[in-house]
């Protein structure tokens, strides 16, 4: 069986190079970002919780509550949290195996799915575009209720606000480097010339 893409969001490019941008993938984020995943899992009681970006061909971890941050998982059509990325909403499913697109998924087929109970929430960023995800995971069937829903989408929203500040203060930074690297050179070229037009130093 050839196994297919998962869909992509419209803005898919230049969502990549939002994502591009951010520097967190592959940087050992973790520390910044666990304790939303630690809460996530305290306010629902969902045994798993991960925070998730995607760039054009993987899921990559960036904190999780089971010790796999900067893991990386194929974006392919079995990849529930990529479907995620498709809507503002939240994706709720209480049984994977009784839902009609998820109950053929091949780890739920074989009985190999360590998980049934799914809460994905898009982390969204001040462009609006979708970086990735906050998904929550349990063993059992498991639903959230209303207020955990409303505190869950708080929850992605601070780690969009955290991310889109780091972003800015990497640039702000990068831009500040620069700006002094071309003073200090413009600087040289205007020292040790005497009064002859030679150079002194």
């Amino acid at each position: 069986m050839t196994i297919q893409l998962a869909p992509r969001p419209k803005n898919e490019e230049r969502r990549i190079v939002a994502v591009k941008r951010t520097g967190l993938i592959d940087n050992n984020q973790d520390d910044n970002f666990s304790i939303f995943c630690d809460l996530g899992r305290e306010l629902t009681g969902f045994d798993y919780a991960a925070f998730s970006l995607f760039d054009e061909n993987f899921q990559c971890k960036i904190s999780a509550t089971d010790g796999t941050a900067n893991d990386k998982s194929e974006r392919d059509e079995f990849n529930v949290c990529s479907y995620v990325l498709l809507s503002s909403e939240p994706t709720l499913i209480h049984d994977l195996s009784k839902h009609s697109k998820w109950k053929t998924h091949p780890k739920i087929v074989s009985g190999e799915a360590k998980y049934l109970g799914y809460a994905g929430f898009p982390v969204i960023n001040k462009d609006n575009y979708a970086l990735g995800t906050l998904c929550l995971l349990n063993a059992d069937p498991l639903s959230l209720n209303e207020k955990q829903i409303e505190l869950i989408k708080g929850l992605a929203e601070r780690i969009a606000h955290q991310i889109d500040l780091q972003t800015d203060q990497k640039e702000t930074t990068s831009d500040s480097m620069h700006c002094l690297l071309y003073t200090s050179d413009a600087a040289d070229e205007g020292l040790g010339v005497d009064l002859g037009g030679r150079r002194i130093i």
